[in-house]
């Protein structure tokens, strides 16, 4: 394990066995270790000592871990300092509680002397980095990367998740991220899980961070609702029965109207042979049922900022711009759609220009590759590279385009599967020597 200057450590446990083996492996690691088997204490030894972690029992007879929690989170002094739940419950609501409640991690009991040293380890790591990040580079930093890489291959050999980035760096303030300066109709997502009691969880998440939630209990149906509904955001299981996630991870990146809709595996197993097969199928991230809320939604943010890369412009941002390979095409013409946009799209791949005109949210004329209308608007769905401008304008005269909106996207983008399938099939029937007459 790599050498760490002494931190500070904070036990509130009200069995003295417990807090006899802490004391002891934690001070093997170097660590300074104040305990208490009092939780009323705990708040003023917190003011005191200023420990770089707190380290809390749940069940304790006079006040329990939750009401621990709840008095350091509500004083400006101690808010900031991480708290981690030691509890027998093994149960998965439990765990979840906790990290609802805002714990940093929860490590159930009994445990060994090297899963609590490594996973005291990483916390206290990243708020080294936190410090060094926030005060500029320190001396000796150089060797930095090569300290966290072996971190890393101990997690790795421990069994345990390999940190993601710092997430305080990220979050100003060190509290839950906001997704507030994300347009409203990209806050939309798809739970897809068969754990009914996981999606009732991060319902209750989404619906807290701004966010329309969908759900569904299995592949199948939530292929169906992906396509009903078109979230710009699918979080999925990847264990579940009949085909499970990575088969729903595949028909989704087949699928001409959803494929570039960002997916991230959620999994109770974070195994390495799972996470490489499902960033393989085309997964956006992987990430263990265990990470708490706050890294979550972080790693959520950092993913739709990716796929996002809108530039807003103008009065209550109603013009845009960004690359098509981000968002795709049929997601730009929803998101003019489902904002009730007014004026013209305009896109250009290379010396290819395209223009859809808007007239609150309704497409009124398209021009594409030398066609008009329909045509024009079918032969711009299947673009994939290329810039995008939205400029909020008068779109000129015209009546909407087809019966609905829906229904030109949803054989715009029938048309071009089908265009696909016909040039992967007529692909797989030539010889290797074959060439185009």
């Amino acid at each position: 394990m790599a050498e760490t200057l002494q931190k500070t450590v904070l036990l509130v446990e009200d069995d003295d066995d417990v807090r006899r083996i802490v004391r002891q492996f934690l001070g093997e690691a170097g660590h300074r270790v104040i305990d208490t088997g009092q939780p009323e204490d705990a708040l003023d030894l917190t003011r005191r000592e200023r420990p770089d972690l707190v380290i809390c029992d749940i069940a304790m007879p006079s006040i329990d871990g939750y009401g621990v929690l709840r008095a350091l989170q509500a004083d400006a002094e101690t808010a900031a300092i991480p708290v981690v739940f030691l509890s027998a419950h093994r149960d998965f609501s439990e765990r979840m509680r906790s990290f609802r409640a805002g714990v940093l991690d929860y490590i159930t009991k009994p445990f060994t002397r090297d899963t609590l040293q490594k996973r005291v380890e990483r916390i206290l790591d990243g708020r080294t980095r936190r410090a060094n990040l926030q005060g500029g580079p320190e001396a000796g930093d150089e060797g930095a990367s090569e300290g966290e890489a072996e971190a890393g291959r101990e997690d790795a050999a421990a069994g345990l998740d390999p940190p993601a980035a710092d997430p305080a760096v990220l979050v100003p303030g060190g509290g839950m991220p906001s997704f507030e300066d994300f347009p409203e109709v990209l806050r939309d997502v798809l739970i897809v899980d068969d754990n009914a009691d996981f999606r009732v969880f991060l319902t209750q998440v989404f619906r807290t961070a701004g966010f329309t939630v969908h759900q569904a209990g299995d592949g199948e149906e939530g292929l169906e609702m992906a396509l009903d509904r078109r979230p710009w955001l699918i979080l999925t299981d990847i264990r579940m029965p009949g085909a499970g996630g990575l088969e729903f991870c595949r028909k989704v990146r087949s699928h001409s109207l959803i494929r570039q809709t960002p997916l991230l595996f959620l999994s109770g197993l974070d195994d390495y042979r799972q996470r490489y097969r499902a960033l393989e199928m085309g997964a956006d991230d992987f990430i263990s049922k265990q990470t708490s809320v706050r890294e979550l939604l972080i790693r959520i943010q950092l993913l739709m900022k990716k796929y996002a890369d809108l530039r807003t412009r103008g009065p209550k941002g109603a013009g845009m711009e960004g690359e098509l390979a981000m968002i795709g095409a049929p997601g730009v013409l929803q998101m003019c759609h489902l904002s009730l946009l007014t004026g013209v799209l305009a896109a250009h791949d290379g010396p290819r220009p395209a223009r859809v005109r808007f007239r609150s949210g309704e497409i009124v004329g398209a021009e594409c590759d030398g066609a008009e209308g329909l045509d024009a608007l079918f032969a711009f769905v299947g673009w994939t590279q290329g810039r995008f401008r939205f400029e909020p304008r008068d779109p000129g005269a015209g009546a909407p385009l087809g019966r609905s909106f829906d229904g030109m996207l949803l054989e715009a983008c029938r048309r071009l599967d089908e265009t696909n399938r016909a040039a992967a099939e007529q692909q797989s029937t030539r010889g290797p020597g074959d060439t185009d007459p």
